[in-house]
């Protein structure tokens, strides 16, 4: 290229870029594995500047910035991870908590303080194997591209950097099919401190998220007309949802257990400290507990299916249950709709009772011939 267009050079294996901007040098790092591909890769670069898309510096840039205060204790005070949590706690967004798990995975990977021009596809390639060579599922791992991917979005919102690397983020049929049998959800419950043995259980009677048992307040407990209203604030299909609980004994003893320990926090659920319960500390207990009963293939959400199972079997029409759970459309409701054999059994047995209680042919089928 013409001088003043600037210039591409290599460095080991690496091809970087070298060029200026306001009276500035610039250097960056590429995913070029020839000249030609670092050559356009900068005259990209080159049109983005006079558009005047590149305003920053994105070297100095980084995933993480962190500041230590005068009681030692540590504070997140920049980069993409303090943009992406500061938008969800301004929201109020729920899943700040799983936000928070997910960037501190990504951390342990790209510890602080990494510039953004080291996350490139190679190395969120590289991010993915270490994440499933831990052990992690490719959805979670999917969840955490996610939320780094929004952070690198932001930033360009804010006119901190021009570009993102391309995420590839493949969709994965990850339907669950798991629901709980007594016996083992007994286990479970019994491995599980108080506090938590109370949301866990209110989550099977109510079939609710977990998020929406977590934020639950007093405020939204009915005691004179003995029903939890859900505020459409607080609800994921943004619409308001009643749950009677008079007729529910064992919903019933959890509230007035509950009440009586409430205190001056306003949350239903609250943790070992007497404040609300946090999604990551309900994790921690559910993962200690499953293992122990010997099911850690379950998981939090299966309480929910197991909930639609049992109003199903108890004969609960499907419309009635969506206002009860929170659900909008039937689509997705059905994905719940676990396929229970004993269930399906029955409904066959029902198509074939004879009133006098004998099971009988139905007519107008073809019926096999004897060869």
């Amino acid at each position: 290229m013409s001088r003043g267009q600037g210039r591409v050079y290599q460095r080991g294996t690496v091809w970087w870029l070298d060029y200026g901007l306001g009276g500035h040098r610039r250097r960056e790092p590429t995913d070029a594995t020839t000249k030609r591909e670092a050559t356009e890769i900068l005259r990209q670069r080159i049109g983005d500047r006079r558009r005047g898309r590149i305003i920053a510096r994105p070297e100095k840039v980084l995933l993480a910035e962190y500041s230590t205060a005068e009681d030692g204790t540590r504070m997140l005070v920049g980069g993409l991870r303090y943009l992406h949590e500061s938008r969800y706690e301004t929201d109020g967004l729920r899943s700040l908590d799983r936000a928070r798990q997910c960037w501190d995975n990504v951390e342990a990977f790209f510890p602080a303080p990494t510039p953004v021009t080291v996350v490139t596809e190679t190395r969120l390639k590289d991010y993915v194997k270490h994440r499933l060579a831990e052990g992690a599922s490719r959805q979670t791992a999917n969840h955490e591209l996610s939320a780094l991917r929004a952070g690198f979005h932001l930033a360009i919102k804010d006119k901190l950097i021009a570009t993102a690397p391309t995420f590839e983020i493949p969709k994965v049929a990850n339907a669950r099919e798991g629901f709980f049998e007594e016996g083992d959800l007994a286990l479970v419950l019994a491995a599980l401190p108080e506090y938590c043995r109370r949301v866990v259980t209110f989550l099977r009677i109510t079939g609710w998220r977990v998020n929406e048992a977590l934020t639950l307040t007093w405020e939204r407990v009915d005691w004179e007309q003995e029903g939890i209203y859900l505020s459409a604030w607080n609800a994921k299909g943004k619409a308001s949802r009643l749950f009677p609980f008079g007729l529910a004994p064992d919903l019933k003893a959890i509230l007035e257990a509950a009440w009586k320990e409430r205190g001056r926090d306003p949350f239903v659920f609250k943790g070992p400290r007497g404040t609300q319960l946090g999604y990551t500390t309900l994790l921690h207990h559910w993962q200690r507990a499953t293992k122990l009963a010997g099911c850690e293939d379950r998981i939090i959400h299966d309480l929910r299916r197991t909930a639609v199972r049992d109003f199903l079997n108890a004969g609960v029409d499907q419309r009635t249950i969506m206002e009860l759970c929170g659900w909008k459309t039937l689509s997705v409701f059905l994905r719940y709709n676990i396929v229970d054999q004993d269930r399906l059994a029955q409904a066959v047995a029902k198509r074939y009772a004879h009133p006098n209680g004998t099971v009988t042919a139905q007519s107008g089928l073809p019926t096999a011939t004897a060869q």
